[in-house]
C-alpha cells in the first residue's frame, strides 16, 4: 500500500512538472546505486532512473527540459503546491543540499499517514540552465530512517549537468 501512495505522489509531482517537456536526450546525470539498493530496469517513462531496497524504499530520478524557464524558488513552490493540494502530503521541512561536486539543490520532505503508518516522500530539485533534475525518495518513516545514510550518500554523489 505504501508503494501505491508513493507512486501517486510521484505522479502528482510529474503532473506539476508536465508543463516542462521531457528531455528526450541521453541522460545528463550520474547517480550511483547505493549499497543495499538494486537498480530497476524498464521503469515507467516518467523515470530516467529507479532503484529499490528489498523492503521497499524507492529512489527515482527524472530529468526534465528546463522550459519554461523558472528559478529554483519557482519549481520548489510548484512542487509544494502540488503535493499539498493534490496528494494530501504535508510539508515537514525544506533542506538545502549540496553535492560533492558543488551542485546546490532544495529538498522538500513531505509526510502522509496511511492507516496509522507515516509515509515519507522526499523530493530534491536541482535546477540548471538547461535541465531540472528531480531526485525522489519514498517509503515509510521507519524505512527512510534505516536508509538515511545511503540516501544521503546518493545525493552527495549525484551529478547533473
Amino acid at each position: 500500500m505504501a508503494h501505491r501512495m508513493i507512486s501517486r505522489a510521484v505522479l502528482a509531482v510529474a503532473g506539476t512538472l508536465a508543463i516542462a517537456t521531457a528531455c528526450g536526450c541521453g541522460k545528463s546525470f550520474v547517480i550511483p546505486t547505493a549499497p543495499g539498493f538494486v537498480k530497476l530496469e524498464d521503469q515507467e517513462p516518467a523515470y530516467d532512473y529507479r532503484a529499490t531496497t528489498a523492503d521497499g524504499v524507492v529512489v527515482g530520478v527524472r530529468e526534465i527540459k528546463h522550459e519554461p524557464k523558472g528559478d529554483t524558488a519557482f519549481w520548489v513552490q510548484a512542487i509544494k503546491n502540488q503535493m499539498r493540494s493534490m496528494s494530501g502530503y504535508a510539508l515537514l521541512e525544506t533542506v538545502e543540499v549540496t553535492t560533492k561536486s558543488g551542485q546546490k539543490g532544495t529538498q522538500m520532505r513531505f509526510g502522509h499517514d496511511e492507516k496509522g503508518e507515516p509515509l515519507l516522500y522526499w523530493v530534491t530539485v536541482f535546477v540548471t540552465e538547461k535541465r531540472i533534475f528531480v531526485v525522489e525518495f519514498g517509503g515509510t518513516k521507519a524505512q527512510l530512517d534505516r536508509q538515511a545514510t545511503q540516501l544521503a550518500w546518493v545525493l552527495e554523489n549525484f551529478q547533473g549537468s
